[in-house]
């Protein structure tokens, strides 16, 4: 009996990784909506923190950005990071010719999200047709503007947004976050979006016209919210407007120094959709969310405990067949996809982190939830409010 079961669920796990494959495929052989209008500005929104050794390159990075759009950058940091502040004023004058705002702000109140509390101010700054929200660590590529303002122009669409990918290898820790991101990144966003309308966004870069976004209220009001991009995603879809998932390829830059961050980090990550997707969403979109996301994500370390001990040629020849496969499709995106971001050399974590990535999901939901966010430590509140445990010091 228990050989059946392990013989079934395996087959249907690499079914599944079968369907999503050919989804991300489709996805992108779709022909792209057409750029109807280029928009007159786009403002740049940019919560800004130091910390990370690579902030300087990656802010440069996007200061010569390749576009068609005019654009100007709201740069938003905090008063007590003087750090940050430096680095920002040593960019702006390496780059006159760029439109850069800096605004210097006070530190969010208690039970704030730091990064709305700052794209509150940022928009009322900006001066754009389009609003760009982008994270200090994302690098846009050339045209993606462009690209997300053509999906701004479809019906019924609200805001668009990106797919993220890690270019960061500098360490053992930041090796795992990245192979992690590199390999499930597209599994997870993209055929989600292929069988529903997303329900929520990624929160490191997307795009919406300044018109629809002051209809719907703006920024404010989500400042207790601490899955900020949630927040955004469901305060559109309340008035009416539908998320659209572009198939612009963002790349992500950040070092993960230590062991200790590299688990904080996995927490926040999984943290964050239990107080949001999975504690606010209808039944029918959670079970699509289980069925496509987290009962796939524990069935790997399932099939090697059960084949521990019902031992069988069949479903260890699948459970084989599956992690072989999962390794073929990240090659395949990484190559196709991705820009070939991951180096081939440690590409022996893909499997790897196919086993231990149920183990920190079922950590994540047992330890206490208090998470480390940017030098904060916070509480985190059933429903997906919070209060400030300890801030970060200057």
């Amino acid at each position: 009996m228990m050989t059946a079961i392990l013989s079934l669920s395996a087959g249907l796990l690499l079914a599944l990784t079968c369907w999503k494959h050919v989804m991300v495929v489709r996805f992108f052989h779709r022909p792209p909506p057409p750029l109807n209008r280029v928009p007159a500005l786009v403002s740049i929104l940019q919560p800004i923190l130091s910390g990370d050794p690579t902030l300087p390159a990656t802010l440069a990075h996007n200061l010569a950005l390749e576009t068609r759009c005019p654009l100007e950058f709201v740069w938003l940091v905090d008063a007590d990071d003087l750090p940050g502040q430096t680095i920002c004023r040593e960019l702006i004058a390496r780059h006159p010719a760029r439109a850069i705002h800096l605004l210097v702000l006070p530190p969010a109140p208690q039970g704030f999200n730091p990064k709305t509390f700052k794209l509150v101010a940022g928009l009322d700054a900006a001066r754009g047709d389009m609003i760009c929200v982008l994270d200090d660590d994302t690098m846009l590529p050339g045209n993606g503007l462009e690209e997300c303002s053509a999906f701004l122009d479809l019906p019924h669409v609200g805001l668009a947004f990106g797919l993220p990918y890690q270019v960061n290898f500098s360490n053992v820790w930041s090796s795992l976050v990245a192979y992690f991101v590199n390999g499930n990144s597209l599994l997870t966003y993209v055929p989600y979006a292929m069988l529903h309308d997303p329900v929520t966004i990624n929160g490191m870069f997307y795009a919406a016209r300044r018109q629809v976004l002051d209809a719907v209220g703006g920024f404010a009001g989500l400042e207790p919210i601490l899955a900020d991009d949630f927040a955004v995603a469901d305060r559109f879809r309340q008035h009416g407007y539908r998320l659209a998932q572009a198939p612009v390829r963002h790349a992500i830059n950040t070092q993960v120094p230590s062991a200790r961050h590299y688990l904080s980090l996995v927490q926040r990550w999984f943290i964050f959709p239990r107080e949001s997707l999975l504690r606010h969403l209808p039944w029918r979109e959670q079970m699509i969310l289980y069925g496509l996301a987290m009962i796939p994500a524990f069935a790997p370390l399932c099939l090697l405990v059960g084949l521990l001990f019902w031992p069988s040629p069949l479903p260890a020849a699948l459970t084989a067949a599956y992690l072989v496969y999962q390794y073929a499709i990240f090659a395949h995106f990484n190559t196709t996809y991705l820009r070939g971001a991951s180096p081939w050399a440690s590409s022996w974590l893909v499997p790897v982190i196919q086993v231990i990535f149920p183990l920190q999901l079922l950590a994540a939901l047992l330890l206490p939830q208090r998470i480390v966010w940017r030098g904060h430590l916070m509480q985190v509140e059933r429903g997906g409010g919070f209060r400030f445990v300890r801030r970060r010091e200057p």
